[in-house]
């Protein structure tokens, strides 16, 4: 029996791992699947001063009132800069850290930070003008979601996704991680690439681990939001770490 901690994305709640955490748990696997504060069930928690150190803070907690060991940790999208803090906390109670079409930071970058880096200058422009400028109306300091047609989500799983997906704090995006590089002493990573959409700042990630020591790439023929539109499929590719 193994312990999955399956960490989501930007806007996004727990509630986008639950075709994959039902799998993962018939197969007979301990899953938690927590929700950052702000956005999901947590929404009425919302407000501009939620940084990416409180996400990170909400699954360092899960995983240890859930008093968990040797888990899997799997982070989605900006749910890479989670995991990455919390490893780097935590590192003696996971395995294996598993990247899903995610952010992997060095000390000191930010998520926006990150996407100067990934992409095109043009392209990095259109994003984090998008992110900025939709916390700057009102003053509200919230991110409105990216439409999940950008991911090229399946056309049957959009509307539910735009439906779910909630405002997130930009200070998420603007904090720079910290680490100590305690998070280095786990070896075994995976990262997973979703080769269905573009332009994905993922690729320069993948490129960069495909040959680094102690890392596995594999890529799915998949939108952004994999755990949505191949839930099975990565259940298949997880079962594999247990």
């Amino acid at each position: 029996m193994a312990n999955f901690v399956l960490v989501h994305g930007a806007w996004h709640g727990g509630w986008c791992y639950r075709e994959t955490a039902n799998a993962l748990r018939a197969a007979g696997h301990n899953v938690f699947t927590p929700t950052h504060t702000g956005v999901g069930e947590r929404f009425h928690q919302s407000a501009e001063n939620v940084t990416l150190e409180t996400h990170i803070r909400d699954v360092c907690g899960c995983i240890e009132w859930e008093e968990l060991n040797d888990l899997i940790l799997v982070g989605h999208s900006y749910g890479g800069m989670v995991i990455t803090g919390v490893a780097d906390r935590m590192s003696e109670r996971i395995r294996t850290l598993v990247y899903l079409d995610a952010f992997v930071p060095e000390n000191g970058d930010s998520l926006i930070r990150l996407i100067d880096k990934a992409l095109a200058p043009e392209v990095a422009a259109q994003f984090v003008g998008a992110f900025r400028g939709t916390a700057l109306q009102g003053n509200c300091g919230l991110m409105q979601p990216i439409p999940a047609e950008m991911f090229n989500i399946a056309q049957v799983n959009r509307a539910r996704v735009d439906r779910l997906c909630r405002p997130q704090a930009l200070a998420t995006f603007e904090m720079p991680l910290l680490l100590t590089g305690a998070g280095d002493s786990i070896k075994n990573r995976l990262y997973i690439l979703a080769d269905g959409w573009d332009p994905s700042p993922f690729r320069y990630f993948a490129a960069k681990v495909e040959s680094a020591p102690g890392w596995r790439l594999i890529k799915m023929p998949c939108s952004h939001d994999v755990m949505v539109d191949m839930p099975k499929e990565l259940a298949a590719e997880l079962l594999k770490l247990a």
